[in-house]
């Protein structure tokens, strides 16, 4: 009788399991930034736009310090899908992702690059600052720990002849960051984000903001160095005090995957972005398109990003 009651529970646990499985609902979960950028806003759109096309597909989009912390989360399994910025995946696959450590982070594959990042450097309008290599010595928020902002000042300064080492960073987030500014806390804040920035808007609406550029040197230097910069244009009045157009480097905001995603899945997840694009409300789903998609990827696609690409007529380099 023990036995057949054994035998009888475990059919049930079975039959339970199987019908969750007919249901066919998946959970993943997707890794964005800080709840003011541009990752944390457009994620949850990209997420309910996700959902509402794609039959069974339940997405959690879940605030993070963004691009090094995603990229740990993916390759950890924490989380399944993630925005990180293309540099920082760069360096993940080549062990360069943190300073001092050789580890190497390839749990992830690409679905493709979403639109552009600015390396945004702000002071205040009525500043003497004009130059990067003005910063020395002074208070400059260099973006949150774990973040790729902090990549991007480090190789900014370094174009400049600076170092961490010469300012006093400051490692905040881009609310922080914001609040730093209006307080006086800071005399600098770095920000890579889509343009225009929440945060910035909001520090400049108090205080007057001027976005730094580079000299033709140090863009030569930065390019020479870190070859997946491109020039970006921030318009004139983008930001209040920020009257001019104003050029600064630029890499790419990155969808990653985890590399056991299901291939079908991420197909869909690839289709349905880019062929529901407006379904999206934030300003940047404007910039989402195929062409753009697959440039400036330095990593393998996933196999069902890959798919899709082909069928629209575009061949990349796909993982195993």
């Amino acid at each position: 009788m023990k036995k057949l009651f054994a035998l009888l529970l475990a059919l049930t646990l079975i039959v339970g399991a199987s019908g969750a499985l007919a249901s066919g609902t998946t959970y993943i979960t997707l890794g964005t930034g800080g709840t003011t950028g541009t990752y944390y806003a457009l994620g949850a759109e990209i997420a309910a736009m996700w959902m509402q096309n794609i039959e069974g597909l339940d997405v959690t989009v879940q605030p993070t310090d963004a691009s090094k912390d995603n990229i740990v989360y993916v390759n950890d399994g924490q989380i399944d899908v993630a925005t990180v910025q293309n540099d920082s995946a760069y360096y993940a696959y080549e062990g360069q992702l943190y300073d001092g450590s050789d580890e190497v982070f390839d749990g992830f594959y690409a679905i493709g690059s979403l639109y552009p990042e600015a390396v945004q450097l702000m002071v205040a309008a009525d500043s003497d600052i004009t130059d990067v290599s003005q910063l020395a010595g002074l208070n400059v928020g260099v973006g949150a720990a774990g973040s790729g902002t902090i990549i991007n000042a480090e190789q900014v300064l370094e174009a400049a002849g600076l170092t961490l080492e010469s300012i006093s960073p400051q490692y905040l987030g881009f609310s922080e960051t914001a609040t730093a500014f209006q307080d006086l806390q800071i005399e600098a804040g770095f920000i890579t984000s889509g343009i225009p920035n929440a945060s910035i808007i909001e520090a400049a609406n108090a205080r007057p903001v001027r976005i730094l550029t580079l000299t033709d040197a140090q863009w030569d230097t930065l390019t020479t160095n870190y070859a997946f910069y491109a020039p970006a244009t921030i318009p004139g009045g983008t930001y209040a005090g920020q009257d001019e157009d104003v050029t600064v480097p630029a890499i790419t905001a990155l969808l990653i995957v985890s590399k056991d995603a299901d291939e079908e899945l991420v197909y869909q997840l690839t289709k349905t972005l880019f062929e529901c694009t407006d379904q999206i409300g934030h300003a940047k789903a404007a910039e989402l398109n195929v062409a753009a998609a697959v440039e400036g990827v330095p990593v393998p696609f996933h196999p069902g990003a890959a798919r899709y690409y082909a069928e629209c007529g575009y061949e990349v380099e796909a993982g195993a």
